[in-house]
């Protein structure tokens, strides 16, 4: 094969590779923080698709070095469509997209949302607003922890005039019956809607007023004013303990 033709392949193999990627930018317009609604946000991010894989990345489609979030399909119906993984807020992150993944909600543990909407990149945007600093805590995790060094242990000096207690050999105790140890679930208070059932960002309506004053649009991140994440039930699954 001569040098025409493997440069030819490859670069049929990069436009493949492009071709399979989805690159849209998101910008931010409103956050849900301890309950509270607010539009004072600014910027946005660009999240590229492959398969049932997202990624926060530039313009390109080269990630970031958040991680990657893939679709669970358990938790993904006809209305939305739920991703989980590493992002810039963690590596327990939701990614809620609705139908035509027009509208992102961006869903902490601790029950706090930024909604982003798809739009056009502003001039001169290369990638994310928000990047994690090599190393450092932005957006909540660091790569590796770091613990301090443990001293040697030291044994205490033996007197030299009194001698070295003879060892004895411990008896043997006698083997207990073995128990069969059952399992308990423990359920704990959903923190999405803290327990009331009802779906935070609507207040259990199932719409909202549009902040462009367009009228009532349907609420993405719910079922008839339902919490997605307890289902109305208000618990969510909690530890397993054995007994």
């Amino acid at each position: 094969m001569n040098k025409l033709s493997m440069m030819v392949m490859m670069v049929l193999c990069c436009i493949t590779f492009a071709s399979a990627q989805d690159v849209r930018y998101y910008k931010q317009t409103r956050k849900i923080e301890n309950g509270t609604s607010s539009t004072n946000v600014s910027g946005g991010q660009f999240i590229t698709f492959t398969s049932d894989i997202c990624f926060e990345s530039n313009k390109h489609g080269v990630g970031v070095n958040h991680g990657t979030l893939k679709r669970n399909a358990a938790y993904s119906n006809s209305q939305y469509s739920i991703y989980q993984g590493s992002s810039y807020w963690g590596r327990e992150t939701t990614f809620k997209f609705n139908v035509d993944k027009s509208v992102l909600n961006v869903v902490l543990e601790n029950g706090d949302v930024y909604i982003y909407k798809r739009a056009t990149a502003p001039a001169g945007q290369e990638t994310c607003s928000l990047i994690r600093k090599s190393g450092g805590e932005s957006g909540g995790y660091t790569s590796t922890p770091i613990y301090p060094p443990q001293p040697n242990p030291v044994a205490p000096p033996v007197p030299s005039s009194v001698a070295p207690p003879t060892p004895t050999t411990p008896s043997t105790p006698s083997p207990e019956p073995r128990k069969t140890k059952t399992p308990h679930i423990n359920y704990k208070t959903c923190h999405i809607c803290q327990g009331d059932g009802v779906c935070p960002t609507c207040n259990g309506k199932g719409w909202y007023y549009n902040s462009y004053g367009t009228g009532k649009v349907a609420c993405p991140n719910c079922s008839n004013g339902k919490c997605w994440k307890c289902n109305g039930t208000g618990k969510v699954l909690g530890s397993t303990e054995w007994y």
